[in-house]
């Protein structure tokens, strides 16, 4: 293929993704259903897919470059009702009852000592009776958000630099023109920053850091960042194990994880019914995959009252077990970091969409495939929306469940550069 005709259709595929999610948002504010979005952001991997098979025979993009791509992108969304998902409500609730001097880890939304903040925003609020679940780095922007403005677009348009951010470091510090393309223009990333809100991409920011800082042996630097990474989302513990050859570097990381979820666990009793961190370990679940046979497991042994959680504690020992087999092997840091992430999503009870935004900056910088097939099928889990919308009923179809894990084991079995315990793999896809 020419430069120029290659050049040509790259254009036109930027184009017609532009086009779909303007559409997208037009739908949303004109108040379509959600499983319209969801349909709507199926096609757009389209010509996102064309957009990468066409970026080989062009040159890299400069950092600065994929990061309009991934605003001017993006921008449309950030206009639009967040119809997939509730989450920036709650954020904005509790950056601004911080900024009215209240705890929304000692006080749930519901609590009648908040009854004179109530207003729109409370009202779009999920799990009202529940304290957050967030740990304080996040609670930080959420008390940025609520003082630049505390409307629903400041949130979504504070997610959607976090990724053009992300691109950007992924273009400054890969060897591959791929993988910062294909983060700054991936629809389910675009859709969860700028459309629903969610954060997440910083988290999958500071675990990429982590593992390249770990490859440049910084390791106060990989300690710092997987420490923001912890107090962003629970996740980043999932990478401590890396460290365990450095002692010190392991204490560090580990004294100021610790010390930044001490809020969030203090605030209230462990199993008290109010607390979000209680609620979120022994009850939410969705969307899962081997979880589901954990519970299976558990409930022919123990019958029903105490499979959940014995299902839980399976799934944390297999983790514990696979970091020791991946310490043992010394694999290198990316390949660790990206191993360990997809352990996590693989047992954990829970798997949103937008977790995959801890994923894929790993999964690219690996040259892997498998995860961005993943952010196609992850959509599957939005099917319940237009029941929930309707009648307040989460039911999803267990078979559409079974497709959405099919597709996720096909890709990793077709995937020649899959997530692997091997040790003799390259140390990532990183510029000198």
């Amino acid at each position: 293929m020419t430069a120029r005709r290659a050049q040509s259709l790259f254009l036109v595929c930027l184009v017609s993704l532009g086009c779909i999610l303007t559409a997208l948002a037009l739908a949303a504010r004109a108040g379509c259903r959600p499983s319209t979005v969801v349909a709507g952001l199926a096609i757009s991997f389209i010509p996102y897919a064309g957009s990468l098979v066409v970026s080989r025979s062009l040159h890299r993009l400069p950092p600065l470059r994929l990061a309009a791509l991934a605003l001017l992108l993006g921008a449309p969304l950030v206009f639009a009702p967040p119809l997939l998902s509730d989450d920036l409500y709650r954020y904005l609730w509790e950056g601004r009852i911080w900024l009215e001097g209240f705890n929304p880890y000692r006080l749930a939304p519901d609590d009648p000592a908040l009854a004179p903040l109530r207003d729109e925003v409370w009202l779009k609020i999920n799990n009202r009776p529940i304290g957050s679940i967030y740990p304080p780095l996040s609670q930080l922007i959420f008390l940025f958000a609520a003082w630049v403005g505390g409307q629903a677009w400041t949130v979504k348009l504070l997610a959607l630099l976090a990724q053009a951010v992300t691109a950007a470091f992924v273009a400054r510090i890969s060897k591959s023109s791929r993988a910062p393309l294909a983060l700054a223009l991936n629809p389910l990333l675009l859709s969860e920053s700028a459309l629903n809100g969610h954060l997440d991409i910083l988290c999958g920011l500071a675990l990429l850091v982590t593992a390249w800082a770990l490859t440049q042996q910084r390791y106060v630097r990989a300690g710092l960042a997987v420490s923001a990474a912890v107090g962003l989302k629970f996740v980043g513990l999932a990478l401590l194990p890396l460290f365990v050859r450095r002692p010190k570097a392991l204490l560090g990381a580990a004294f100021a994880s610790v010390l930044l979820l001490v809020p969030l666990v203090v605030s209230r009793a462990p199993v008290d019914p109010v607390s979000g961190a209680w609620q979120f370990a022994s009850r939410w679940r969705g969307n899962e995959s081997l979880f589901v046979l954990a519970d299976w497991v558990s409930r022919q042994a123990l019958g029903d009252t105490s499979a959940d959680l014995a299902a839980r504690a399976m799934m944390v020992l297999a983790f514990l077990v696979l970091s020791a087999v991946v310490v043992k092997r010394r694999l290198p840091s990316v390949a660790a970091a990206r191993f360990l992430i997809w352990s996590v999503l693989l047992l954990s009870p829970q798997v949103h969409p937008w977790y995959l935004a801890w994923l894929l900056p790993l999964e690219l910088i690996a040259g892997g495939s498998a995860g961005l097939f993943w952010s196609v099928a992850v959509l599957c889990a939005y099917a319940p929306l237009d029941l929930w919308v309707s009648q307040g009923v989460w039911r999803m179809p267990p078979w559409l469940q079974v497709f959405e894990y099919s597709i996720v084991v096909l890709a990793l079995i077709f995937d020649p550069k899959r997530p692997t315990l091997r040790a003799d793999l390259p140390e990532g896809q990183f510029l000198s």
